[in-house]
């Protein structure tokens, strides 16, 4: 009877003991994730930010899809007086919308993206940025992409393999005249 009480014994203390956390004194040490680059970080996603519009408004499909986040979670919300509340879910959605306007509207138009953007409140965390910003369009004529007047707008931004990416926009126009 001894060597079986050994036995499940000795097994009761092995699995015990490996059921312990680790002793290590670094393992109860938190790490702080890296310094942010807020000036660099902020270049980078202005830098998104200017080449997305231009490409939109040049209507260069390949180049304003390099600028977001290829996911089912991306999101697009906007207001304007001609088209009313739009509301996109997916880079399906997004890819699909972005490529008829395109079409139906293929002419670039390079005086679009000589916006003024003002008021710029930046937040930058690790992996994620967020924006708002007012923007003042000028009146091109190019009636179905063209954002002419002060446009409140929003953007989230995420890190995928170390470069921002768009995940979200929001826009509400205000129109001409509100400067």
């Amino acid at each position: 009877m001894k060597p079986i009480f050994f036995v499940y014994g000795f097994g009761l203390v092995l699995f015990l003991a490996s059921c312990q956390p680790s002793s290590s004194p670094e393992a109860d040490i938190p790490t702080n994730p890296p310094a942010i680059d807020y000036e660099g970080e902020k270049e980078a996603i202005m830098k998104v930010i200017d080449g997305e519009s231009e490409a939109f408004w040049n209507k260069d499909f390949e180049k304003f899809a390099s600028y977001w986040a290829h996911e089912p979670y991306i999101r697009t919300l906007g207001w304007w007086q001609a088209g009313g509340v739009t509301v996109v879910s997916g880079w399906e959605e997004r890819s699909a919308r972005t490529k008829a306007h395109m079409e139906e509207s293929p002419e670039p138009n390079p005086t679009a993206n000589k916006v003024r953007r003002e008021n710029i409140n930046l937040r930058i965390f690790q992996d994620v940025a967020w924006l708002t910003f007012d923007q003042y369009g000028e009146d091109t004529g190019d009636s179905l992409m063209d954002m002419p007047g002060l446009s409140r707008e929003t953007r989230i931004l995420e890190k995928h393999n170390g470069e921002w990416k768009i995940v979200y926009v929001g826009w509400l126009l205000e129109g001409a005249g509100e400067e």
